[in-house]
């Protein structure tokens, strides 16, 4: 097929495939294809009265029709006309083998005046240069197609990029991005790369994001429910599935679904427009190591992801936690029991405490017990502090 664009290149969809206009939807690219740049050289053998202007061409191998092609370029026969003098109004003369324009950059303005004279009266047309907007705001170019007119902040689109990855960078919603830029369509597969999209407009006032507790910056809006330690997001579009989404962010569906729960089983309640988990904060992560002061060999790494706590065996090689700064549990809290047997079991002697980021020195060295038992709480809430419960003597010999 003779298109070069990002949305209609590598593809052999039919047109029915490829653009709904009576609904007016455009279909998103195969899985996997991604925004490429305009192709501004023409393929094929083109008319001598095309505009010169021409920064993206059709090359017509005979698979679409006129009529079928300015559609789905999203054109009016007047433009394409223009630009495409050599066919008629009524598409005669779209000939096979030649291309055509479907884009210009820089294209000066064409103003007619009409001028009197006591002989005859005279039609002149003058060629302006482009002028700054009435707003006031110098507009760079090539722009994405359609892009509103009052923007005041541009950006430039890589080979690659995504809407909602451009809408993150600069702290906007996706949803006011698709406003200003509404030719990228609903699913973005009309964003054109080496163009520059509307990334404010006048009037218009960033959403300050608060920081919540779990240090992760969260995007909005969000799906309803969504659980409260998630970091990373992903941008649902209309008419994702579950499958769709958790095949982008590369996770399973039972996943989405449980760090998304609203969203029901079925996927009855996946929302359009909103931003979906795709990834979790753990409680804690911890490494245990040999040395006191976390250097040295790492014995074992662990994490929580919910669940009440875990149990980690230390082989007798273990006399520090090195805690990762990252974490859910309350105030960065972690209890640590000391067992005597290797599956938390046996004596216990008691608790200690560490917090996210530290390397916590363990009792004894690590000599005189087997496991530890991991979990988020407070000491304020542990039954020694409140006097409901006893541990065991210290062992009078090293069990390690």
């Amino acid at each position: 097929m003779g298109f070069k664009s990002a949305y209609l290149r590598a593809t052999a969809l039919p047109l029915a495939a490829i653009l709904l206009s009576s609904a007016g939807v455009v279909a998103h690219p195969p899985r996997g294809q991604t925004v490429e740049a305009r192709d501004g050289v023409p393929g094929l053998p083109f008319h001598t009265g095309t505009t010169p202007y021409c920064s993206f061409w059709y090359d017509n191998d005979g698979s679409m029709t006129c009529e079928d092609v300015i559609i789905a370029f999203g054109l009016s026969m007047d433009q394409f006309g223009k630009w495409n003098p050599s066919v008629t109004s009524d598409c005669e003369n779209f000939l096979k083998g030649h291309s055509y324009c479907m884009e210009t950059k820089d294209e000066p303005i064409m103003s007619t005046t009409t001028t009197s004279s006591p002989v005859s009266d005279a039609t002149t047309t003058t060629i302006t240069t482009p002028t700054k907007p009435d707003n006031g705001i110098e507009t760079p170019s090539p722009m994405q197609p359609g892009m509103v007119s009052n923007c005041n902040k541009f950006y430039w689109v890589e080979t690659g990029q995504h809407c909602d990855m451009i809408a993150a960078k600069e702290g906007i919603s996706v949803s006011d991005f698709l406003t200003w830029n509404p030719k990228a369509g609903a699913k973005c597969s009309g964003l054109w790369a080496e163009t520059y999209a509307c990334v404010s407009v006048i009037g218009y006032t960033r959403p300050t994001r608060a920081v919540p507790d779990n240090g992760v910056q969260t995007p909005s809006p969000t799906q309803p429910g969504m659980v409260a330690n998630c970091n990373k997001f992903r941008f649902v579009y209309e008419g994702d599935s579950c499958v769709d989404v958790a095949a982008k962010a590369g996770i399973s569906v039972s996943d989405l679904v449980r760090w998304n729960p609203q969203v029901g089983s079925k996927c009855s309640g996946l929302w359009a427009n909103t931003y979906a988990c795709v990834g979790v904060m753990p409680s804690f992560r911890v490494k245990t190591r040999w040395s006191a002061d976390c250097g040295g060999a790492v014995h074992d790494e662990v994490a929580l992801e919910g669940g009440d706590g875990i149990c980690v065996q230390t082989g007798c090689a273990v006399s520090a936690l090195d805690i990762a700064s990252e974490g859910y549990c309350p105030d960065g809290d972690i209890r640590v029991s000391y067992w005597g047997g290797s599956s938390c079991d046996g004596a216990w002697y008691g608790f200690g405490y560490g917090s996210r980021g530290q390397c916590r020195t363990l009792w004894s060295g690590g000599w005189k017990f087997k496991s530890l038992y991991l979990r988020c709480a407070k000491q304020d809430d542990d039954c020694i502090t409140q006097n409901t419960c006893t541990y065991d003597p210290e062992p009078a010999y090293n069990l390690c």
